[in-house]
């Protein structure tokens, strides 16, 4: 990211802003410091825009109202674009959030003050941790007996690529794409989570030849998926039956497979994973204190109740089968408490390193924040891109500043 370059989400309006230089692992990186206020107000927005100059209309929205018949204007004034297509308004004191920025009729952007204030305070309900507690200790009584079925071509003589399967929570079965050094010896080991319904994909057996590389599949997705496109409204009438008490088993079974291995060396596990890839890494983390740290982005199912007051997709499917079982809101939301990543946040004390799309329209910042500023450890650090949206896997210098981080573990 040399630059801080913006394609609005509505219209076709261009803006940039300042980018100070910040280290990073990778060394210098230029998080964007005009959208993003991380210092004390007052604060001033200015930034440029590809929009006629003159008088403009200017409204500032709460990101938590935007779901709502009336969102919630904090901040409304009319501005001027100078002749050099700059943009200047005093924002004055803002609290800790995201907003949106509506500039005219049809531009509009976020903006985000002091993230990692962001307050979104755990509901886990008294016996969370009994509930997942059960959960592993009937997963523990399943023999973790896996099929392999080599892949020849991603195989070389440095990995040698595998697909495997087995049983996981509740009669499920679970498994992935496995790279695995040829040599003798052992190797760190790299679980990458996938993303809600992301299509297969396989290692280069060059890539990595000095490390183990997993593609966890959860149960009816990645290797296991067949026409199904959602999942996240399967079982809601009961938080036994809800389809993440099983998802989430899996990304806790992957950590017992990794580490049953003659070759792992379990001294040296990681995760990594975006949108759903990222909740699977935050929870692996939880339940598995093995993982030695994690570079989760862009993190899905994060505080369930904010969530449906920012975006429409996926709460509405949510909503929809609940209204179709008759189950009202507030039972819902309590059950879904149990498989909220905010609530898995507190139980994680390895190093995290996390990153973030400022114009997320699928798991907004707010949700990212959620499960964030719940962590347990002190070592975490996050990553901004002002630009990004949800395709974080889009944004390589995000991957060289995590593949830096996860490399010291």
């Amino acid at each position: 990211m040399k630059h801080a370059w913006i394609v609005a989400l509505a219209g076709c309006c261009l803006l940039a802003a300042c980018t100070p230089e910040i280290e990073t692992p990778t060394g210098a990186s230029f998080p964007d410091k005009g959208w993003l206020f991380t210092g004390p107000a007052p604060y001033t927005l200015t930034t440029r825009v590809e929009a006629a100059p003159g008088p403009a209309s200017f409204q500032l929205v709460t990101d938590l109202s935007l779901m709502a018949e009336n969102p919630e204007v904090i901040l409304s004034k009319d501005v001027t674009i100078a002749p050099d297509s700059t943009l200047t308004v005093p924002l004055g004191k803002l609290q800790p959030g995201f907003y949106e920025v509506r500039l005219r009729d049809s531009i509009r952007w976020n903006i985000g003050v002091r993230p990692d204030a962001v307050v979104s305070l755990p509901d886990a309900q008294p016996d969370f941790d009994a509930f997942w507690e059960q959960t592993l200790a009937e997963m523990d009584q399943i023999p973790l007996e896996a099929v392999w079925t080599e892949i020849p071509e991603f195989s070389n003589e440095k990995r040698t690529c595998y697909e495997v399967r087995y049983p996981s929570w509740g009669g499920g079965i679970a498994g992935g794409i496995i790279s695995i050094p040829v040599a003798e010896g052992k190797f760190p080991v790299c679980l990458q989570y996938m993303g809600y319904g992301a299509p297969v994909y396989y290692f280069d057996p060059n890539a990595a030849a000095d490390r183990i590389e997993y593609a966890v599949s959860i149960r009816d997705q990645g290797i296991f998926k067949g026409d199904q496109d959602r999942w996240i409204d399967r079982g809601l009438g009961a938080r036994e039956t809800f389809y993440y008490r099983g998802a989430f088993a899996d990304a806790k079974r992957a950590v017992d497979f990794v580490a049953s291995l003659d070759k792992a060396d379990t001294d040296h596990i990681v995760a990594l994973g975006e949108s759903q890839g990222g909740a699977l890494t935050f929870v692996a983390a939880a339940l598995d204190d093995r993982i030695k740290a994690i570079g989760p982005a862009v993190p899905f199912l994060g505080d369930y109740p904010d969530y449906a007051k920012i975006v429409y997709w996926p709460v509405h499917e949510v909503f929809e089968q609940a209204d179709k079982e008759e189950i009202d809101r507030a039972e819902l939301f309590r059950m879904l408490s149990y498989f909220d990543v905010k609530n898995f946040a507190p139980r994680i004390q390895c190093p995290v390193y996390m990153a973030f799309g400022l114009q997320d329209p699928t798991c907004p910042p707010h949700t990212n924040f959620s499960i964030y500023n719940n962590l347990g450890t002190k070592d975490k650090r996050y990553y901004c891109v002002p630009d990004c949206g949800h395709a974080m896997w889009q944004v390589p210098a995000w991957a060289a500043e995590r593949d830096a981080f996860l490399s010291a573990f």
